[in-house]
């Protein structure tokens, strides 16, 4: 009997262990978080340095919203560019626009007052295609 429970105790800690860290990311997903820095690594395609800072003027623009009830909206300015629905799975943030698009953001960090995730882009140019990996942070 004690050699069972011996086994059994281990798997349970672990599990809710497991669940309560969920439950913790999940809680400091839930605000408003304004876009802080963006770093954009090229992977390949051309060297387009305007691309690449218009789209720092842009994140530093933003607010993602993510709310109690697992929507978001993504604001520009004041101007509602993307909204739908969120979850979180393993290390990623998921993001499902109303159209049904999905996008996959790596959790790199996650405290109370900063956000930073990571997808890989591809792009379309008037120079070609670029791809490389986007890296986003936000703070509250």
């Amino acid at each position: 009997m004690v050699r069972k429970f011996s086994c059994i105790l281990p798997l349970l800690i672990l599990s809710v262990c497991v669940f309560s860290c969920r439950e913790g990311v999940e809680d400091k997903l839930v605000g408003a978080w304004k876009g802080s820095d963006q770093l954009f690594a090229r992977s390949s395609g051309p060297n387009l340095v305007a691309t690449i800072d218009g789209g720092l003027s842009r994140q530093l623009k933003t607010t993602l919203k993510l709310n109690r009830d697992r929507t978001y909206q993504k604001l520009v300015g004041e101007y509602d560019s993307k909204s739908g629905s969120w979850e979180l799975a393993e290390n990623e943030l998921i993001l499902v626009d109303e159209l049904g698009k999905t996008v996959l953001y790596k959790l790199l960090k996650v405290t109370n007052d900063e956000l930073i995730i990571s997808n890989e882009v591809t792009m379309d140019t008037p120079d070609g295609e670029i791809k490389g990996t986007i890296r986003l942070s936000y703070t509250r």
